[in-house]
């Protein structure tokens, strides 16, 4: 498929041992935006977060095509997001095609976490969002980001990389969301992605994966990248991410539903 179309994509995440008021949390996750011009696809996902209104919208990295380029990504950034803050608070981290510079401007109405962690609160009980900075080689602090000891009944890490759940402490994390690797951006039938673009196998390349004690979900993104800037059969995605406490091992359920804006209903291998 090629074209604009949204997909809206809703998760349920299982997790072991999260109080019951932290159960029903709506976490809304994109990645990768790859802003070159304003067109429909920003515009119906700008629409669609406007009507979800999760609890928070979490942003995994890479709005910018050339981290040296960030002037023009910036400012689309600033637009997709305004109308947006207005009811939903924003966490993100960068990625490996941004600058630092983006966020010297300070006008991003998002708070960017660069190897640290906030605490936000949940009907009254607080929780942990910890942000590793990986916009170069070597960028990431994973020790300082999530310090010496779980203080919170839940641990979620902002990751650019997926492959950085392999380098987590045991237990330490309840649940990282990543992007970087667009869903392999071009999806075959029968074989799905051929190149998930880091460190993971191809099956790991979107979706919820458990890794050790900790959830992986890696969103597909938004945007697309070089050197062939198309997707196919591995539409835009929001994932909207639900926690509930878990109560059995089974497989976390997805369903793909209709939104208040153009959404993709087709099935994906």
């Amino acid at each position: 498929m090629f074209g604009p179309n949204i997909s809206v994509k809703h998760i349920t995440v299982p997790i072991a041992g999260i109080p019951d008021a932290l159960a029903g949390l709506r976490l809304a996750h994109v990645s990768d935006f790859h802003f070159r011009k304003w067109g429909e696809v920003y515009i119906h996902a700008q629409e669609a977060l406007s009507a979800l209104k999760p609890d928070l919208l979490l942003l995994t990295g890479d709005y910018a095509v050339n981290p040296h380029r960030w002037q023009r990504p910036l400012e689309m950034l600033c637009r997709f997001l305004e109308p947006i803050a207005q009811d939903t608070p924003i966490c993100g981290v960068m990625g490996n095609h941004d600058h630092p510079d983006m966020l010297a401007h300070g006008r991003i109405p998002a708070v960017f976490l660069r190897n640290e962690s906030i605490t936000r609160e949940h009907n009254g009980i607080p929780y942990e969002v910890v942000g590793v900075d990986q916009h170069h080689f070597g960028g990431e602090n994973i020790r300082a980001a999530l310090g010496d000891a779980r203080e919170r009944a839940l641990t979620l890490l902002l990751a650019h990389y997926p492959s950085t759940v392999f380098r987590l402490p045991p237990g330490r994390v309840d649940l990282q969301l990543s992007g970087h690797t667009h869903g392999g951006q071009i999806r075959f039938p029968f074989f799905g992605c051929v190149w998930p673009n880091d460190k993971i196998s191809c099956r790991m390349a979107r979706g919820l994966h458990a890794v050790g004690g900790t959830l992986l979900h890696v969103t597909p993104g938004i945007g697309v990248s070089n050197p062939l800037p198309v997707r196919f059969r591995c539409p835009p995605e929001i994932s909207v991410l639900t926690l509930q406490a878990a109560i059995t091992k089974k497989r976390p359920k997805t369903k793909r539903t209709q939104a208040e804006v153009n959404v993709d209903s087709s099935p994906i291998p």
